[in-house]
């Protein structure tokens, strides 16, 4: 298995536990609450990690501030709030969460038509068996 599958494999690994976990978290706060807590616990987590690991923080470009904000904003104004309240209304967290993979779908199609990724009758075959999935774990 190439390393990125490995990474990835790990990443929805944890992604699934910390949305289990998060589960009764979710259900009793709300997004603001949840977003506040969350920030601080990160960004001390972040200011011990890079004083303990001597990180030096380099500066970026304009270009590159303003991709990071446009994906702050996509991320905490839309994406996260969506995913939190999906989860809180849904009967239970698998429901929402076979939605919200759907991402994969999307990402595969955008790819094919931003970043010129040949589309084969196999990728077509796996975005169908995805949405079709998808429809299984919610029907």
């Amino acid at each position: 298995m190439e390393e990125w599958a490995k990474l990835a494999l790990i990443a929805a690994i944890f992604i699934a536990i910390r949305d289990i976990i998060s589960y009764d978290v979710i259900k009793r706060l709300n997004y603001i609450d949840y977003l506040f807590y969350a920030n601080i616990i990160v960004s001390i987590g972040l200011i011990i990690y890079i004083t303990f690991n001597d990180v030096k923080i380099n500066k970026i470009n304009t270009s590159d501030l303003l991709i990071i904000l446009i994906r702050i904003g996509i991320v905490y104004m839309i994406t996260e709030p969506s995913m939190f309240y999906s989860i809180k209304t849904a009967l239970h967290p698998g429901y929402a969460k076979a939605i919200i993979n759907l991402n994969t779908v999307f990402v595969l199609l955008l790819s094919i038509v931003f970043l010129n990724i040949e589309c084969s009758l196999e990728k077509v075959l796996g975005i169908l068996i995805i949405t079709y999935g998808s429809y299984l774990v919610i029907k």
